[in-house]
């Protein structure tokens, strides 16, 4: 019976064990569990700001994995595949409380990390550095802005400025008043949550994951294309201020559905819309590869008749 069994599975035990056939199977295999249950997570804090961000950084870091091909620096250290192995077991751990909002932007990092670490060793947070920074803007919260750097409120006072000018432009009877939008019949204040800090702050994570994603030869666009998507949030935000005070005084349904209802999130898929349309066709023309096709040489007849020497005559 034990020569049985030996004969029988050893074969098999070989091939689940063999490191250079299997490794990379396992790891895409814990790799797309691991991305499988934060989506899900995702999907029950009913947050699509939050969701759409988290399915483009997992698209951009799979883009990243998958140009590698085969090159994989796979290395296995004892040190290093412990604190891989606990930062899965944390990840897993902690998705089973799915009710607690804060953590779970910090799980792709951690699971990332951890199998980093368990594939290459001490020098994975180099060998997939930018990976690993694509996943740590999960991390930064959308409410920065509102708190350490207090970007809130004289933004507010901007936007109000902005949206006032757009509809005296337009012919519609405003003043501004600080914050407030002053109409014949009523007022809307911009308030320090609708100053746009959070498009800001989306659209600049947006901005590094295509620079990271899809990169420019030369580095002047790296410099260019982060202020360009501040710009496109604060233009688009004041476009959504000046819509909803039209609306609010004559159609106040109007009015909370593109405050509070779908139609604040429309203006973010039209951010994303605009930026992507300018982002690749400036990288279309700038940095995509082209094919060279090489120059036909076609010769005339009268050319090539003009090449030969004359006949002589005898």
């Amino acid at each position: 019976m034990t020569r049985f069994l030996q004969t029988s599975f050893t074969p098999l035990l070989r091939l689940a064990t063999d490191e250079n056939r299997w490794r990379p199977f396992w790891f895409g295999c814990l790799g797309a569990g691991l991305v499988a249950i934060h989506l899900t997570l995702c999907l029950r804090q009913n947050d699509p700001d939050f969701l759409g961000l988290s399915l483009i950084v997992w698209f951009a870091v799979i883009t990243l994995l998958r140009r590698r091909g085969d090159n994989f620096a796979w290395a296995s250290e004892p040190l290093a595949s412990g604190a891989g192995s606990l930062l899965v077991a944390v990840f897993l751990l902690r998705s089973f409380n799915s009710a607690l909002n804060p953590g779970l932007t910090i799980l792709p990092l951690l699971g990332g990390l951890g199998l980093a670490l368990l594939a290459g060793g001490s020098r994975a947070p180099k060998t997939y550095g930018k990976e690993l920074v694509i996943l740590s803007l999960l991390v930064i919260p959308k409410e920065l802005g509102h708190g350490i750097f207090n970007l809130s409120q004289p933004l507010s006072l901007l936007t109000a400025k902005l949206s006032g000018f757009l509809l005296w432009y337009f012919g519609a009877e405003v003043t501004v008043v600080g914050n407030a939008l002053n109409f014949p019949a009523g007022a809307v204040v911009v308030s320090e949550a609708c100053s746009g800090v959070s498009n800001l702050t989306y659209l600049l994570k947006v901005a590094v994951i295509f620079l990271l994603l899809f990169p420019f030869p030369q580095k002047f666009y790296a410099w260019v294309i982060p202020p360009f998507a501040l710009a496109l949030a604060l233009v688009m935000n004041v476009l959504r201020i000046a819509l909803l005070a039209l609306l609010s005084p004559a159609n106040p349904d109007s009015f909370l559905y593109w405050h509070e209802g779908e139609g604040s999130t429309l203006f973010s898929l039209i951010n994303m819309l605009i930026f992507g349309t300018v982002y690749f066709a400036l990288w279309g023309q700038v940095a995509a590869p082209r094919e060279v096709k090489p120059k036909r040489k076609l010769a005339s007849t009268r050319k090539l008749a003009s090449l030969r020497p004359p006949s002589s005559r005898n």
